[in-house]
């Protein structure tokens, strides 16, 4: 499949935007504009949509990196077709300067939508968005071999074995759907493992080396040992998605890339847990999957978020700088805003990229 993906992935842009895919009568879309600056950077501006000043813009930075929470949220236009700021920035030294800065806009809705259609079941909405994306492969729930067992019996016996209770959709998405994003995929039932067991297995870390438990703190580790592995990345190093049955304490770090200063995760419905990511790159700090208030995700979010992260992903960077993708599918764009030079704003989508899809 990585070969179909490379050359599916060169000509996306002739697919999706040349007319090749279906056409798509989207409602508005939201958007939001997350800054990263220096601490001390100013920008005020003015957002405009083809031409009509629909925003206002106002944002100093107390504190490095991008934020969870938007500096400011705006209605995106149907046929949207321009983005333009026009404003100040002022440098961490005080160096004030102005800019003006336009976007020709593209939208990804005509291959995301399926993704973030309510009226259809999960596993319902992933098939379609992997037919008109191709970006997905999606197959029939595969059983044991030499056995007879239907996929509820192997979700029973699974359950068992790991000592829980799955959330409901993750049920129903395995039971009816053997999922493939180039080299990563979703565990089938008589596969499921605690997250401790993958990186003992498939990480290599029960290999004889030792040291295992010492590359962790005792919550970490604790929590690798009763959570369930559900989907597997195979990439730069092994990553995984996780289900924590136990979820979250209070204030405990999101370990989110670049959202400095957050509240911690806040605890939601009992007994619903908590998802998160985890890399070998960073095998000591799990990645929650929270909400804007900071709770645990539900499960079809988490489960939707794969989609996002590992096949939208590929297909989110624009051809040139003047270019702006937007998807008016997603609840709401991240829209990162940084400046490459005093006059010369830089904004891009980065709602499906890896590192800090924060939504």
């Amino acid at each position: 499949m990585a070969a179909l993906l490379s050359s599916y992935i060169g000509n996306l842009f002739s697919k999706v935007f040349a007319g090749d895919a279906p056409p798509l009568h989207a409602a508005k879309g939201r958007a939001g504009i997350h800054p990263w600056l220096q601490v001390g950077e100013q920008v005020n501006a003015d957002v405009l949509a083809d031409g009509k000043a629909i925003a206002r813009l106002e944002h100093t930075a107390t504190l490095p990196g991008l934020k969870k929470l938007p500096s400011v949220v705006f209605e995106l236009p149907e046929n949207l077709s321009r983005l333009e700021l026009r404003g100040s920035h002022v440098d961490a030294q005080g160096k004030a300067t102005s800019f003006r800065r336009r976007w020709s806009v593209l939208d990804m809705a005509r291959i995301s939508h399926p993704l973030y259609d309510p009226a259809r079941p999960l596993v319902e909405r992933i098939r379609a968005f992997a037919e008109l994306s191709g970006l997905v492969e999606v197959g029939n729930a595969r059983l044991p071999a030499g056995t007879n067992a239907e996929a509820e019996a192997a979700l029973l016996e699974a359950e068992a074995r790991l000592g829980t209770t799955l959330p409901s959709p993750l049920r129903v998405l395995l039971a009816e759907a053997d999922i493939r994003i180039d080299n990563s995929y979703f565990l089938q039932p008589h596969r499921l493992q605690t997250a401790e067991g993958l990186l003992l297995g498939l990480g290599g870390y029960g290999d004889g080396n030792g040291g295992f438990d010492a590359l962790l703190p005792p919550t970490v580790l604790s929590r690798y040992r009763r959570s369930v592995a559900v989907f597997v990345e195979i990439g730069d190093g092994l990553g995984a998605l996780a289900w924590d049955p136990e979820g979250v304490v209070p204030n405990e770090p999101s370990n989110t890339t670049g959202d400095h200063g957050n509240p911690g995760a806040q605890p939601a419905t009992p007994n619903e847990g908590v998802w998160y990511w985890l890399h070998q790159e960073r095998i000591a700090e799990p990645e929650l999957l929270l909400d804007d208030d900071y709770r645990p995700q539900t499960a079809e979010a988490a489960l939707t978020g794969v989609f996002k992260r590992f096949a939208l992903s590929q297909a989110d960077s624009p051809e040139t700088e003047k270019q702006l993708l937007i998807d008016t599918a997603h609840p709401r764009n991240l829209l990162q805003l940084s400046f490459d030079e005093p006059k010369k704003p830089r904004l891009w989508m980065r709602s499906y990229d890896y590192h800090y899809s924060l939504y």
